[in-house]
């Protein structure tokens, strides 16, 4: 039965099935990529990677890591090392281990941290790297953009300013030291004051200054004072945000759409041209 202690997190959260092997594991070849041999260490640490028993399943997605690893390593590409050790280092701090205990735990498995570093040398080659290739060339029309922005229903804008709250009581200091062609920096520097930068929405700051706020354009001054208070309010810049999401953020969620999309369409055209062989 495999052990609690050890839960791998990368890219995500990812936790250790509970598998029941009843005999100690031969390093046996399951499948073969253009010869390449996938084994039974492999399809192990992937099923306890993937966090399921189910070994067709697991087994198609290592043919697919294969085919991917084959294509970008006669590219040239590899999976940087440092990628690999920082990986590994997550799993450490997530699981508040050390690599001897990591080790340990794999052993418990008949794995090594050899095992475990193939693993994710060809993981991250073909999922990582490959999202990066295939991504860089995939541009983003305005008409794409604007259907992504319907779909992802009410638009709101958000404001990023820089804030000076003075008390009242201090209206003739304010008056000394404000200067139109000045920064708020150095006005707030001159009272002593602290400069607050914030992102906010209509309806976020008090009434007065936030009609002043959304009245001001960009790069202007709002300026607002209630009983207590005195305001002055830099707009910085204004942008669009869908349901939580920025004009960015959509861009890059069409992006992996995209990216995924030809992800499959290499893959089959891998499968079509590569000698798979499974081995029962």
């Amino acid at each position: 039965m495999v052990s609690r202690g050890f839960q791998a997190i990368l890219f995500g959260v990812l936790l250790w099935a509970t598998l029941s092997f009843s005999q100690r594991l031969v390093d046996r070849v399951v499948a073969s990529v253009n010869s390449d041999p996938i084994l039974e260490s492999d399809l192990k640490m992937a099923m306890l990677y993937y966090a399921t028993d189910r070994k067709q399943e697991v087994l198609d997605r290592l043919i697919d890591s294969m085919l991917l690893y084959q294509y970008m390593s006669s590219r040239g590409m590899q999976t940087p090392q440092e990628l690999i050790d920082s990986a590994i280092d997550e799993v450490l701090k997530s699981n508040n281990t050390t690599l001897e205990g990591l080790i340990r735990e794999l052993a418990r498995e008949n794995l090594t941290l050899q095992d475990f570093r193939r693993f994710l040398d060809r993981e991250i080659l073909a999922t990582q790297v490959v999202f990066a290739v295939v991504a860089r060339d995939i541009k983003v029309s305005e008409v794409e953009l604007q259907l992504q922005r319907l779909k992802s229903g009410k638009v709101e804008f958000v404001r990023d300013i820089e804030l000076l709250v003075a008390d009242r009581k201090d209206w003739s200091k304010l008056e000394k030291y404000f200067d139109p062609k000045k920064n708020l920096q150095e006005i707030a520097k001159d009272m002593g004051l602290a400069l607050e930068k914030l992102s906010i929405k209509r309806g976020d700051l008090v009434e007065v200054l936030d009609k002043a706020v959304w009245s001001a354009d960009v790069g202007g001054l709002a300026l607002a004072d209630d009983k207590d208070h005195v305001y002055i309010a830099k707009v910085l810049s204004q942008r669009e945000v869908y349901e939580g999401r920025s004009v960015e953020e959509l861009r890059e969620e069409i992006i992996a759409k995209k990216a995924e999309e030809k992800r499959k369409e290499l893959l089959d055209r891998l499968r079509k041209n590569s000698f798979i062989k499974i081995v029962n």
